[in-house]
């Protein structure tokens, strides 16, 4: 990584150097530079150093040599730190800051190089040189209190600012050092109005305002929230909340605030790359939110298309298929079937309209590409089994040739009770999703080569009649005793997801009771403690989660457990 830095920061160099020399200039530098950079990057640290000297004194006797003073400097500091040396630098420094006492690149060089041995007095004695020198100058209060920050000073570094806002005004040019300071100090309603009034000049220091803002503690959140919600509305503001509030993980929150503002391209820009980071985090339901805002305002159907995808992801089928038929109808019937025909089908699984989408996929199956034809056939086999029709599938794969795709025929077999072919040809899918992991993590657990009720059990999990999925896998678990614990934890997961916490507290109870020492007991014990938390009986939480800590100590749930023992104990906020 620092050998690419160096490099990058070589070609910078190189490009300077060639700009044609002005007429006296002394000519060489581009050699210095380049012999200085193969001395450094070969680990020759006193070659390199000699090599930067000479620049430097060749650039101090030009008129013309600032850029080359510069370039030298920052180059033997670089040298003289990775030679363990670096109060080295400290002379050489000196000698330009003879001639120049105002230089700006020296002076932080010295500021840094104090800083890095503690020499507090000479860091203020270097301070008030270079106030002498440039009376009216923000940059040294400005690099001395970033220096205080960087010694881990805060309070001295709030006091300089006070100094140097007493000293040359109300200066917007301490916007950046007031903002970090006062995140420091969490003074946190003074960091978000600062932050506020520096992205107004300087927006690319909206990173480090988001950075800066992370660690506000719930209490203080709505302060924040207020500063940069108040009028006017301003993009970087409203910007800077959606970030922080993502991070805060509140997504929803986040959209919220940047959706209010409505004027300018650079909105649009905002607002894709707000979608984006949505949907890394699987916020599904606010990038669909994003999407289809930008969609309104630009007309483009891709845009119109990644919002019928997340209204897929986000489980609105109905929403995506509406998408759909309506920017399909505005294109012409090759982009139309192309592009949304996917989406349609999927849409129309997902509703359990087998029929609607066999109709639909029928109506252009000669137009279709062969990969686009087997990605269709794929989720209209998936629509055939949510309306119970396993025979239909059948067919839909034999009619497309999809009856060698080994996830197709895995289904298949599963759903029919053969086991032994499910498992073969299942692990064998390229394409993995949750319910394919679901499905493997049971059939790993028996060696039984088929069970017809297995097979009910996933079927009914594919049709989405989750209380009958629940009560076979349940009932299941009595027949095939080495995956019991596996179809229990599955029951349970279910039973969670459908808010049926009587069943699900039932099965978990029975994996910690009859299968003590199986895999998913550490998961049982966790959301046995979470049922008991939402009960209110804290004794028996925390009895819960000492047991999975204690008697599980390498499992993964072990660092939830114990976040939230320590919460149910009040020793951490409730918002953790």
């Amino acid at each position: 990584m620092r050998s690419a830095v160096r490099s990058l920061w070589a070609a910078a160099l190189l490009t300077l150097l060639t700009v044609p020399a002005a007429p006296g200039a002394t000519l060489g530098a581009q050699d210095l530079v380049s012999t200085a950079l193969g001395h450094e990057d070969a680990g020759r640290h006193a070659e390199a150093i000699v090599a930067y000297r000479k620049l430097l004194a060749q650039a101090l006797s030009t008129p013309e040599g600032n850029d080359q003073i510069a370039l030298a400097l920052l180059g033997l500091e670089r040298v003289y730190h990775m030679a363990a040396q670096r109060d080295s630098v400290l002379p050489v420094v000196q000698l330009v800051l003879n001639q120049r006492p105002g230089d700006p690149i020296a002076r932080g060089i010295q500021f840094r190089a104090f800083a890095a041995s503690a020499q507090d007095a000479e860091v203020r004695l270097a301070f008030e040189e270079w106030r002498r020198s440039a009376t009216d100058d923000a940059a040294p209060w400005r690099e001395y209190i970033r220096t205080l920050m960087a010694m881990g000073r805060p309070l001295a570094a709030d006091s300089a600012l006070a100094n140097a806002q007493r000293a040359l005004g109300q200066n917007a040019a301490f916007a950046g050092e007031a903002a970090q300071i006062a995140a420091t100090l969490e003074r946190w309603t003074d960091a978000a109005r600062a932050w506020r009034s520096t992205l107004t000049d300087m927006p690319w220091m909206e990173m480090a305002a988001a950075f800066s803002l992370q660690g506000t503690p719930q209490a203080s959140r709505d302060s924040v929230r207020d500063v940069l919600l108040a009028p006017p509305v301003e993009l970087p503001a409203r910007r800077l909340l959606a970030t922080v509030e993502t991070g805060w993980g509140d997504a929803r929150r986040g959209w919220a605030a940047l959706s209010s503002v409505r004027t300018g391209d650079s909105v649009i820009v905002a607002w894709q790359e707000f979608g984006e980071r949505a949907e890394a985090m699987n916020q599904n339901s606010v990038a669909r939110d994003v999407w289809r805002a930008l969609y309104e305002r630009t007309q483009k159907p891709e845009v119109g298309r990644r919002a019928a995808m997340a209204a897929l992801s986000s489980g609105e089928a109905a929403e995506a298929l509406a998408l759909a038929q309506e920017i399909g109808a505005t294109l012409p019937a090759s982009e139309r079937t192309a592009q949304w025909l996917l989406i349609e089908v999927q849409a129309l699984s997902e509703l359990g309209r087998a029929e609607e989408a066999a109709r639909r996929v029928n109506g252009v199956n000669a137009s279709l590409t062969e990969g686009l034809r087997e990605d269709v056939a794929r989720e209209l086999v998936g629509a055939w089994l949510r309306a119970g029709n396993v025979e239909r599938a059948r067919a839909a794969a034999e009619s497309a040739g999809t009856l060698d795709d080994d996830q197709v025929v895995g289904w298949l077999a599963l759903y029919d009770g053969d086991l032994d072919l499910a498992r073969r040809r299942l692990v064998r899918a390229t394409q993995r999703d949750a319910a394919l992991i679901d499905a493997l993590a049971v059939l790993a657990r028996t060696r039984v080569t088929s069970h017809q009720g297995l097979g009910l059990a996933f079927l009914a999990l594919a049709r989405r009649d989750t209380a009958d999925a629940i009560t076979r896998f349940a009932s299941v678990a009595d027949s095939l005793a080495d995956a019991a614990p596996a179809l229990l934890a599955t029951a349970a997961r279910l039973a969670t997801q459908s808010a049926d916490s009587v069943r699900a507290v039932r099965y978990w109870n029975g994996v910690v009771t009859d299968f003590a020492a199986s895999p998913e007991v550490p998961e049982a014990l966790l959301e046995l403690a979470r049922a008991a938390v939402r009960r209110g009986e804290t004794e028996t939480a925390v009895r819960r989660y000492e047991t999975l800590i204690i008697d599980h100590p390498g499992s993964a749930m072990v660092p939830q457990a114990r976040r939230e023992l320590e919460r149910v104990r009040g020793q951490v906020p409730e918002s953790l």
